[in-house]
């Protein structure tokens, strides 16, 4: 069911034009899912999504980064499409391995990213070949794609979801109608845990920003209070501190 679910929505990705005609076309993005192959399974070095729709938790970043990379990837996966796991290890990006590492100590090797769905604030790809600079209206996009995004916590259900950096926490305040502060700083040290009904948000500094490891992996430690690492049925308390 999830599977059909989600087949749904990438197709109703595909025809969504909303950042790709953005009156200042610098600010234009390319949307990924008008290629259904292209997305179908593995969007990015990121994320096989459909092996990952019964995820307990997911992690929400910014963007998906330059299309150019993107297409880079899926010549190398189109000449073997078995060769998914060697082309990751290619991608060495300090964002992967710092947000690998911290997911692995505070779980104390019990999970890893491949255990997590990820998604983004923003569903399309960048033009150019940076990852970040203004070449993105973030805020008007975020809202843009905001829809997308509660349709896919709607269809995975995760019981945690942590958000990368403001603006994922800025998209699901307005998808959950919940206030946080002008930055992101003010925002961890506010509100650690934001509980919505049976759903626990941690909001979580960008892996690579200036903040101390402690710091960083305070805010990690935090999942696993939710997360029953046998996998029973049985639901953990939520209950902030």
């Amino acid at each position: 069911m999830k599977i059909q679910k989600f087949n749904s929505l990438i197709k109703e990705l595909s025809g969504c034009s909303k950042c790709t005609n953005m009156k200042c076309k610098n600010k234009s993005l390319i949307n990924i899912y008008k290629d259904y192959d292209f997305c179908i399974n593995i969007p990015s070095i990121w994320t096989d999504w459909f092996n990952r729709l019964d995820s307990n938790i997911m992690i929400i970043g910014q963007d998906w980064g330059p299309y150019s990379d993107m297409e880079k990837f899926h010549k190398l996966l189109n000449e073997d499409k078995s060769n998914w796991k060697e082309i990751i290890e290619l991608e060495k990006s300090s964002t992967k391995r710092m947000l690998e590492n911290f997911i692995v100590e505070s779980s104390n090797n019990k999970y890893a990213l491949d255990d997590i769905y990820i998604t983004n604030a923003i569903m399309c790809a960048r033009q150019g070949n940076h990852y970040r600079g203004d070449n993105i209206d973030l805020k008007k996009s975020t809202l843009n794609c905001s829809e997308y995004l509660l349709k896919q916590i709607q269809i995975v259900k995760p019981k945690v979801i942590l958000t990368l950096g403001y603006f994922p926490l800025f998209s699901l305040s307005k998808i959950f109608e919940f206030n946080i502060e002008k930055t992101l700083k003010e925002a961890v040290l506010k509100s650690p845990e934001i509980e919505i009904g049976n759903l626990v948000i941690i909001p979580l500094y960008h892996p690579v920003a200036q903040v101390k490891k402690d710091e960083q992996l305070k805010q990690y430690r935090r999942i696993w209070k939710y997360i029953n690492f046998k996998k029973s049925s049985k639901e953990v308390g939520v209950k902030n501190e």
